[in-house]
């Protein structure tokens, strides 16, 4: 159950993230933070379409991790319960290379 927990958790934290950095850097709070008035000289900084598209693009990309997860939600699961299961021995991950031999 735990697992089963902390997995989904991951999900909805990657994709409210991810929510959070592709919307924020783009709207007015933005742009009336504490920090553009308590330290002037960021403001050229913060300011930066570069430096929003940049957040924005990894909001993109955690986005997409979440989605990862979810898809392979499975796989990912059976993975990690041998990791959290106490006294258990640790398993090999399965092979990526279905079947062929090593050279």
């Amino acid at each position: 159950m735990v697992p089963r927990l902390f997995l989904v958790s991951l999900i909805l934290f990657c994709l409210e993230l991810g929510v959070f950095l592709v919307i924020l850097p783009w709207t007015s709070l933005w742009e009336r933070n504490y920090f553009l008035f308590r330290y002037p000289g960021l403001t050229p900084w913060l300011l930066n379409h570069y430096l929003r598209g940049a957040l924005s693009g990894l909001g993109l990309v955690d986005i997409g991790l979440g989605v990862w997860y979810a898809a392979h939600f499975r796989q990912t699961l059976a993975r990690l319960l041998p990791a959290l299961t106490p006294g258990a021995a640790a398993v090999a991950p399965p092979s990526r290379n279905h079947g062929a031999t090593a050279r």
